[in-house]
């Protein structure tokens, strides 16, 4: 891994870290077919640990308290950033934590290193977010929601 600056350490963990605070909801993950079930738990048991481990990469080189330090900023950073989320279904936050996402790797303001924890956890979070427009139906709303946490994290200097 390069070295990164603060910034770019914390841009890297903000979405893995939005994203792992919302798969430990109930029911987030609903598969399609109720047979199912045990496979698709072990897909998101599988999905949550490439979330934790994606939060934690960019601060793995860092000394401890440097990399404590940081983790108290993304954990400032996300609070700020899901203020007002709690009375949102847990789909509707998904599917905009994934155009979110999909924005900024498509822009190229995040690369994702092929083979990283995040990268897996995208690749597993396709075809779940895929469905879960199949079944919302409301992607221009989703996208939207998304441009705003956009707004909200570029107040905070991030993603410029």
């Amino acid at each position: 891994m390069p070295v990164l600056t603060d910034r770019q350490r914390i841009e890297l963990a903000v979405p893995a870290h939005l994203l792992y605070a919302l798969t430990s909801v109930p029911d987030v993950f609903v598969p399609a077919d109720p047979a199912l079930a045990a496979r698709a738990a072990a897909d998101v048991a599988e999905l949550r640990e490439n979330l934790r481990t994606a939060c934690l990469e960019p601060f793995a080189d860092l000394p401890p308290v440097k990399r404590q330090a940081l983790l108290r900023r993304l954990e400032r950073v996300s609070q700020r950033a899901v203020a007002g989320w709690h009375d949102r279904p847990a789909l509707s936050l998904m599917l905009m934590l994934w155009c979110f996402l999909k924005d900024l790797t498509d822009r190229e303001t995040l690369i994702l290193w092929e083979g990283s924890a995040m990268d897996r956890a995208m690749r597993k979070l396709m075809p779940m977010c895929e469905h879960g427009f199949e079944v919302h139906d409301d992607a221009t709303a989703a996208q939207e929601q998304a441009r705003e946490l956009l707004g909200r994290l570029q107040g905070e200097g991030l993603y410029l």
